[in-house]
């Protein structure tokens, strides 16, 4: 029985297109090979370097690129003068993209991207009448693929269209950022798509086929602010996701490693036992905790399913940590987390459970007054008292 044919799905998103490595990386290093690998926009650029497997320079392009080695700005000038030739570029048509082209003419060679095993597309727009162009690489003309990536790439009206055959084309996300459909249409049986949060539309997977998504929970950053910096920060955030969607790591936000010594365990339940005292005063307490972590997009820190303890149990200490700017891009022990959490905690100019301290007390000290605020301040900032809640639940369990 043969294989099933995977597709490889890069969105567009400009700057973020660097966490898009850090997924690449991780699906090198767990033996998930595309068969076929479609893009819009930075999209289409990473891809043609994934194509031709050129994941280290991948990463070394990223994590040297600065703005100039994109679009075209002028020397020597000051911050005010470089954002008024921007402006006044952009009501001229955009900036030109002649840097990125001598970038990709450098690195690609198009020969080897036409006899690679993976298949390679992209997606561009037709400026005329905004229609999304499916180019799989057997239908762009051989010797013009940069002029198609820079189309592809055209971030339209920050930057300028390409021209090709006296036909304006623009970035392909303004009309498919994530081209699912080419890659079907390829002969796609298996989709994973890498969704960076670029400008433009996303369309609804109408395929039919099965589809996984990958998305951080971290905003990754503007889309045209090239930063070595915070493009190490994201190809470690890609890495650890794909390793997360495959198993690898729990977690929702952090990278979570195994729970060896059963500190998760702990730790749930004596926060949950903490919320429970308190919530048997002051009901509402049990909304506000939940309400913290719906907003900030985390589970229930319980679960009937035993494999999935580690991700529920460190709900609450991975909202807490998020909220104290706990780094996210190296993984962490749920152990190690939480002493992460608590020396952030010690850094700041007042313990996270000072403000909701009445509901803390113990039972022969309680006062209803006191609680009833310190509840009501709770409601208003519902993340500030569940960081409370965890941290002290975490002091417990260390």
């Amino acid at each position: 029985m043969a294989d099933t044919v995977k597709a490889l799905v890069l969105a567009g998103g400009g700057a973020k297109g660097s966490y898009q490595v850090g997924v690449y990386k991780a699906l090198r290093e767990l033996g998930w090979r595309p068969d076929i690998i479609t893009g819009a926009s930075v999209g289409s650029l990473n891809g043609i370097l994934f194509t031709l497997d050129k994941a280290d320079e991948a990463e070394q392009l990223w994590l040297s690129l600065d703005d100039r080695d994109v679009i075209a700005l002028p020397e020597g000038r000051s911050a005010d003068e470089v954002r008024r030739f921007v402006l006044d570029t952009f009501r001229g048509g955009g900036l030109a993209l002649t840097p990125l082209g001598e970038v990709i003419r450098s690195i690609v060679d198009e020969g080897a991207v036409r006899r690679a095993p993976v298949r390679y597309g992209l997606v561009m727009t037709r400026m005329e009448d905004l229609q999304s162009v499916h180019c799989p690489i057997d239908a762009i003309p051989e010797g013009r693929l940069w002029e198609y990536m820079l189309a592809s790439s055209a971030c339209f009206p920050a930057l300028r269209p390409q021209e090709i055959d006296g036909v304006k084309y623009i970035d392909g996300g303004w009309r498919d950022n994530m081209p699912l459909d080419l890659a079907a249409q390829m002969g796609a049986a298996e989709l994973l798509g890498v969704d960076i949060e670029g400008i433009g539309v996303t369309r609804p997977n109408d395929t039919g086929l099965p589809t996984r998504i990958l998305k951080s929970h971290w905003d990754l950053g503007p889309i045209l602010d090239f930063d070595g910096v915070r493009a190490k920060r994201n190809i470690a955030l890609g890495y650890q996701d794909t390793m997360r969607a495959f198993g690898r790591y729990g977690g929702t936000a952090y990278a979570l490693q195994p729970d060896t010594d059963g500190f998760a365990t702990r730790f749930i339940a004596g926060y949950l036992a903490a919320l429970d005292r308190m919530a048997a005063r002051v009901p509402t307490l049990l909304l506000t905790e939940s309400l913290a972590r719906q907003t900030a997009g985390y589970p229930a820190p319980f679960s009937a399913d035993p494999t999935a303890v580690t991700r529920a149990a460190m709900a609450p200490l991975e909202l807490a940590a998020e909220r104290l700017d706990t780094p996210p891009d190296t993984p962490y022990t749920p152990r190690a987390l939480a002493e992460a959490l608590l020396a952030r905690a010690a850094e700041s100019e007042h313990e996270p459970a000072q403000r909701f301290a009445a509901l803390f007390v113990p039972e022969a000290e309680w006062e209803e007054a006191p609680a009833v605020a310190a509840a009501a301040v709770a409601a208003a900032e519902p993340g500030a008292f569940v960081t409370a809640l965890a941290a002290e639940a975490a002091k417990q369990t260390l």
